[in-house]
């Protein structure tokens, strides 16, 4: 996930040489024609700065059930979404899985949500979501980073995370064309991967 860029400025420490001592232990005392010693910090150029390897710790996310809020978001977006597929397609009731995707993507074809409006993209993306979750058994979940707060699918007890809600907002607001079967088929290779392998073996013939 992308983190924030962090600012920062550091001075190197490198060891200029070292003391001799004299019998006593103490340092011996420097001859006029030695030079004087160099200082032991440098400051770090422009250059150097930039490609300083700092080490940056990042705090978990914080992840827990949906706030009252958020699941009130996702019914409203949920509502406006399924709204537009009675009124464009005549489509009153949606299946909740895989076979309402050609839907979705004749109502993307149809070109009945304004570019603009990020907040229909969004109540399509929760649509897609929910097909997610019931084709692969994930939850939504309250997600939380130093981005912000966001609803996630989780897979299971796990740190394993899909974002669909923003997954077709992000697309329009970069003019990306939207396909959704092909979305649908990368997803469901991600989600493969988070599950046990005795899951992906087929099933043995009776």
């Amino acid at each position: 996930m992308a983190r924030r860029p962090l600012a920062a400025l550091a001075l190197a420490s490198v060891l200029a040489g070292a003391c001799a001592l004299a019998p006593s232990g103490l340092p011996a005392p420097a001859s006029a024609s030695e030079p004087a010693p160099e200082s032991s910090l440098r400051e770090l150029t422009p250059e150097e700065l930039e490609n300083y390897p700092f080490e940056i710790e990042e705090d978990p996310p914080k992840v827990g059930g949906l706030s009252a809020g958020q699941r009130y978001r996702l019914n409203s977006q949920r509502r406006a979404a399924t709204a537009l597929f009675a009124r464009h397609l005549g489509i009153l009731s949606l299946k909740g899985d895989s076979r309402d995707l050609p839907a979705i993507q004749r109502l993307i074809d149809k070109r009945v949500i304004a570019r603009s409006d990020l907040q229909l993209w969004q109540g399509l993306g929760v649509l897609f979501g929910d097909i997610l979750a019931a084709d692969f058994g994930m939850e939504w979940v309250s997600y939380e980073d130093d981005l912000g707060q966001s609803s996630a699918l989780r897979w299971q007890d796990t740190e394993n995370y899909v974002f669909p809600v923003t997954l077709f907002s992000k697309r329009i607001q970069f003019k990306e064309p939207i396909q959704v079967q092909p979305l649908y088929q990368s997803l469901a290779a991600q989600i493969a991967a988070f599950q046990p392998r005795q899951l992906h073996q087929p099933r043995q013939p009776r």
